[in-house]
């Protein structure tokens, strides 16, 4: 009896390592096509989103940031600076706000004017490295003057304007372009001067046209 258990769990011990050596195989074929797939797999799958932005063209990019040297003519005459931020949500329209400040031409003092406002622009790309962009905004201006005389008081004021006009961008690369943007600009205020020993601000509104140009540059995020 004892000598039958004994052949019993020889024959089982046998039939375990026969099915062992048939299996073991197959597990190491799945196994390695399993790592052969997920290869594959990493190798297909797109770049991280880090790699993809930073090939991104320059008028791909959403955000913008710029600084600028801006000039009046008109009515009277004012030079100066500014800087603008922009944000593009759509491929066809843009928002951006900007802030200036100039000095402007006046017989009867220092004055500085600074306008903020925003635009809305439509980009138009004309080629791989050029767009043109029409745009609309307002603004207000925030306008100081100091008169020449002793004794006078500042004469300041809020003129509010809505201007249009259009520009042209030329990328550089990746991240940086150059700009030029020309626009007509008609603005609201009270005429104001101080003469002699006095100060004048006249109660009507009145308006008055300017013509406004800006060169500079941008970096694209």
């Amino acid at each position: 009896m004892h000598s039958n258990h004994r052949r019993i769990r020889a024959v089982a011990r046998g039939l375990a390592c026969a099915l062992a050596l048939v299996a073991l195989p197959r597990v190491a074929a799945a196994q390695s096509a399993e790592a052969t797939l997920s290869v594959e797999a990493d190798a297909e799958s797109p770049a991280p989103d880090r790699t993809r932005w930073s090939q991104r063209h320059a008028f791909e990019r959403d955000f913008a940031l710029g600084l600028y040297a801006t000039g009046w003519a008109g009515r009277y005459l004012g030079a100066g600076a500014g800087a603008r931020a922009r944000w593009e949500p759509f491929d066809r329209l843009g928002v951006e706000v900007f802030a200036e400040g100039l000095k402007v031409e006046n017989p009867d003092g220092l004055r500085h004017d600074h306008p903020v406002g925003f635009n809305l622009y439509v980009p138009w790309r004309v080629s791989e490295n050029v767009r043109l962009r029409p745009l609309f905004g307002f603004c207000a201006v925030f306008s100081f003057l100091h008169p020449e005389q002793d004794g006078l008081d500042r004469v300041d004021d809020v003129h509010f304007g809505i201007h249009g006009g259009a520009g042209v961008e030329v990328a550089l690369g990746r991240f940086v372009s150059l700009f030029l943007d020309v626009q007509g600009v008609l603005y609201f205020g009270h005429d104001r001067y101080a003469g002699g020993w006095d100060v004048h601000l006249e109660d009507q509104v009145s308006a008055w046209g300017l013509v406004q140009g800006a060169a500079g540059v941008q970096v694209h995020l």
